[in-house]
Parts: C-alpha cells; structure tokens; sequence
C-alpha cells in the first residue's frame, strides 16, 4: 500500500466522499453478533468516514491508517469519540495484537493492499471466529454522468488508466476470490445513491488519488470540465447519481 498517495488530498478526501449505507452497517452489526465488547479493526481507515458510522453505534474501534495526513484528520474528525484509537499502520503490520479483533473491516482501500501479505495479517490479529468485510462504493458505470467523468478524467490524468485498472468489476471479483478462497464469502448489495450540489460534485472528483492538483497545469480546465458536466446535468441545482455499496463479507 502506497502510503504517500492521498497526502495532497486528504483534507478534500474527509469533506466529500460518500459515506456508507446505515442499513448495510446494522447488517454487519446483527450477522456479526457485535456489541460493546466487540472490537472492530479499520484498515486503510482513511479519514475515518466508516470509523464514525460504527462509533455512533457505540462500539469499539481502531482505525489503521499508514497516511499521517490521514491519521491527523481522523483524530481531529474523530476526538469525541472514547471508544476510537487510531494507529499508524497497514496492510502488511497493523501492529495490532494477536487475536484480538472480533470484525476487520477495509473501506475503498483493498485494491492498493498486498493480497497474500492481508490475509496472513488477518488471521494474526482476527479471533477464531472473527470475520473480514471489504467494502466498495461502486457508481452506476451506464449512467451518462458517470462516463463523462471517465472522460475527463482520460482526458487530464496520467495516472487515471493505471488506477482504473485495478477497479474494474472484473479484477475487483477476481481479487476478492483470491482474497478469502474457496468462495467463503457473502456478497451484499445496498443501494448508496448520491446527491450533489456543483461544489460537491467537483470535490468528490478531486478526492482521488489520481485527481488533479491546484499545481498541475490543467487544472483550471479541470474543473471547469467538471462545471461544465454538472451544469449539462443538474436538475435545480442537484444531481442524483445511482451508486451501490458492495459489502463483502467473510471468513478466511
């Protein structure tokens, strides 16, 4: 895992991306048996947007995160919450202790991990009958909005074909299989539709890894691709674009 990669993009990271769907995270409550015992561990923790879905349940969590821009805005998003901890670590050494977490939970963030380096990481730290839920926002790739960010994002980013790569659907399934083995795992889908305003929409497309920064030299026409995609579209001033969360749920 790059742990460098959302340095230059953490803070925008934290303000516009989507959460996840409250009805998937009560699911994960009731088929994982958690309670205020329970220890949940989040890995590649970010700015602690699924963190603080499962803190507002009151349950306990640690967020694992290598990004140190990442980790501050977490502690600073996340203080008044007593039941979180947040540690600098990854895929490969969560510097968690042994047998120790009841649900390990990786959101938007397994495709940069170490497959086989992960999976020995969770049976270090899982208990026996601990479980590994991998969750993904995935928007509606038929919809008109969404190919035209494609475009742009074509058209600007040089890193945009390498990163996309990696989340097609395709590779997305075929690393989720070589992940828990002998399909040993459940797949839910619960729908996440998103609603933006211009200011939102344009942040969510510079909150990824391979967006555009103030520095680059095109990144005035950047943004105004984006204006002029959000303005094509919007309905008063609002777009709604269809988005579902993917929750892999597991045993390795």
């Amino acid at each position: 895992m790059n742990n460098d990669i959302f340095d230059d993009v953490a803070t925008i990271y934290s303000k516009y991306r989507p959460s996840y769907p409250e009805k998937y995270i009560n699911y994960l409550i009731s088929k994982c048996n958690l309670n205020e015992n329970s220890l949940i561990a989040d890995i590649g923790s970010g700015t602690g947007i699924l963190t603080k879905q499962f803190l507002d349940k009151n349950l306990r969590i640690i967020g694992v995160e290598p990004n140190e821009n990442m980790r501050k805005i977490s502690r600073k998003f996340l203080s008044n919450y007593k039941n979180f901890i947040s540690i600098d670590g990854n895929d490969k050494n969560t510097n968690l202790e042994e047998n120790s977490v009841d649900l390990i939970t990786v959101a938007q963030a397994f495709h940069w991990f170490d497959v086989d380096a992960f999976r020995k990481e969770c049976k270090r730290i899982l208990k026996p009958n601990g479980k590994v839920c991998i969750i993904w926002n995935k928007l509606d790739t038929t919809n008109n909005i969404v190919k035209e960010e494609k475009d742009i994002d074509y058209k600007y980013t040089n890193q945009y074909k390498e990163i996309n790569n990696i989340l097609e659907d395709e590779k997305r399934e075929l690393l989720i299989k070589d992940f828990f083995k002998n399909d040993n795992y459940e797949c839910k889908i619960t729908e996440n539709n998103q609603i933006y305003n211009k200011e939102t929409f344009i942040g969510v497309n510079l909150s990824k890894s391979y967006s555009l920064r103030k520095e680059d030299k095109n990144y005035d026409n950047y943004i105004n691709a984006f204006e002029y995609l959000f303005n094509k579209y919007n309905k008063n001033g609002t777009l709604l674009i269809k988005n579902n969360t993917y929750g892999y749920l597991g045993s390795i």
